[in-house]
């Protein structure tokens, strides 16, 4: 197998799947996608179905051949949405409709696993537990869909199951196992306890392989599916945080990424443990690079809240309003949106505390403002839920000295302006935005022998555009942020006694 031909990376999203082609020379040479839906048949009930998944990947690697050819193709990396969960049976087929990590279904299992066992979960798990997990989420279906999990023979995580649809392979990796709640993070091997106490068998979880290993190669009908040559190598890569780590640069101490997805991640790396404990908000899972880790803070709402705002203000779709227009309408808009201020928590909250039953709101509306302050509001209030994240980091002893922004949002020139107004620091763009993608490519490099995991990621990862803070932005963000900060503690606080 040539170390030096291109790999694909293939990123199994929320709202779609990315793929890319990275050559051995860091240059994406083609890239392709495919949305899919998703469900919600319950209030706080959040599914897709994993077929919607595969069909998309075979088109979109399809098409990814037709633009290069297959004979350029040298290996395959993994990246997927974290704390989804597929049941199969004993002839490998789906039991029941994935339910993916927005669904909160099981945060009052949550709650009763943490009184019970919450030593364990932060001494060997390293998480404080919520509904988001994995973990959380099987409790909720031992105690309500009993049949299915006695039907079940494996458990497979989102990108695994394109893993085992591609190679016949199960197996998943630390990244991806660390945030369902239930692997030891200092072992790297499932916590049979917990799987216990939330009432299944924990041999029915996948092997945890190394992310930048092969874990399997491409079947017979997969590479007649998607157009490539059987036997290719396929890496299980990492959960979309790890991806993204790789994809943004940071696999050095002091780099902090900031992804505008569906969900906002910041992330950062570091070569040890944090210096004052575990806090709720907070998650450790493990690097790609096995000698380092990523600190993890998480806006649940992120890209999402202006696209929500898009959707809404364009009455889904039926008025002529395009996405950059509406952000134009910000472009005269102060800073501190003239008192507007937006909760970012349409679907709950994260860091700084999770909170299932956080709600997001507009507060300090009247007459007087319009759509501009709507705009300039949400992208301040993913922006400053954004420096609750750096503001923990840094309580825990992490250093910062770079922040890099990528992803879908990243491409609104205001928003990362205002993002560097708010934490007060310099921030560069990534040149490549489709982060996860990308870094899952990377991945696949390494463990094909194309070089170490520095090397590749020296080689690929480029900034664009540097947004500098703007002094005369200052004063009025650090205002809107304090203010932003008494209006979320209430919410939180509401949220915890709900």
């Amino acid at each position: 197998m040539r170390k030096d031909g291109a790999t694909l990376g293939i990123d199994v999203g929320t709202s779609a799947v990315k793929v890319v082609a990275v050559g051995g020379d860091g240059r994406v040479l083609a890239r392709a996608s495919r949305p899919y839906p998703m469900t919600s048949p319950a209030p706080g009930f959040v599914e897709q179905d994993p077929e919607d998944w595969w069909r998309g990947t075979l088109a979109a690697i399809r098409e990814i051949v037709a633009a290069i050819g297959a004979e350029r193709i040298a290996g395959i990396g993994l990246s997927g949405q974290l704390n989804g969960v597929v049941l199969l049976d004993g002839d490998n087929r789906v039991l029941r409709p994935a339910i993916i990590w927005l669904d909160t279904r099981g945060a009052a299992q949550a709650t009763e696993l943490a009184a019970r066992h919450g030593a364990l979960l932060r001494e060997r798990a390293a998480t404080d537990l919520t509904g988001i997990a994995v973990l959380a989420k099987l409790a909720w279906l031992a105690k309500a869909e009993p049949e299915h999990l006695a039907a079940t023979r494996r458990i497979l995580l989102v990108k695994d199951y394109i893993l085992h649809r591609l190679t016949g392979a199960i197996a998943t990796d630390p990244s991806d196992a660390s945030a369902t709640g239930m692997m030891d993070a200092r072992t790297h091997a499932w916590i049979g306890e917990l799987a216990d106490a939330a009432g299944f068998d924990a041999g029915l979880l996948p092997p945890i392989a190394p992310s930048l290993a092969v874990a399997g190669h491409l079947g017979a009908e997969a590479a007649a599916a998607t157009g490539l040559p059987s036997g290719l190598p396929v890496a299980p890569g990492g959960g979309d945080v790890a991806a993204l780590a790789v994809g943004c640069g940071v696999v050095e101490p002091g780099v902090l990424g900031v992804t505008l997805g569906t969900a906002g991640h910041v992330v950062l790396a570091e070569d040890g443990l944090p210096r004052s404990g575990m806090e709720p908000g907070f998650w450790l899972l493990p690097h790609a690079d096995p000698a380092r880790s990523i600190w993890l803070g998480l806006v649940m709402s992120g890209g999402l809240s202006l696209a929500w705002l898009h959707r809404t203000l364009s009455l889904n779709g039926r008025l002529p309003l395009a996405f950059e227009a509406m952000t134009a309408l910000a472009d005269d808009v102060p800073a501190g949106a003239r008192g507007v201020t937006f909760l970012p928590f349409l679907e709950g909250s994260a860091t700084p505390v999770p909170r299932a039953g956080a709600r997001g709101a507009f507060h300090g509306l009247a007459s007087s403002h319009g759509a501009g302050e709507m705009v300039q509001a949400v992208m301040e209030g993913v922006a400053f839920n954004v420096k609750d994240c750096t503001r923990l980091f840094e309580r825990l002893g992490g250093h910062i000295a770079e922040v890099r922004v990528a992803e879908g949002g990243a491409r609104v020139d205001a928003w990362c302006a205002i993002i560097a107004d708010v934490l007060e620091r310099p921030v560069t763009r990534i040149e490549e935005l489709d982060a996860s993608s990308v870094g899952a490519a990377l991945m696949a490099q390494v463990a094909i022998g194309a070089g170490s995991l520095d090397a590749v990621v020296r080689r690929t990862v480029a900034t664009s555009r540097r947004f500098d803070p703007r002094p005369e932005r200052i004063a009025a963000s650090r205002a809107a942020y304090e203010r932003y900060r008494r209006l979320a503690d209430a919410e939180l606080s509401r949220a915890a006694d709900a």
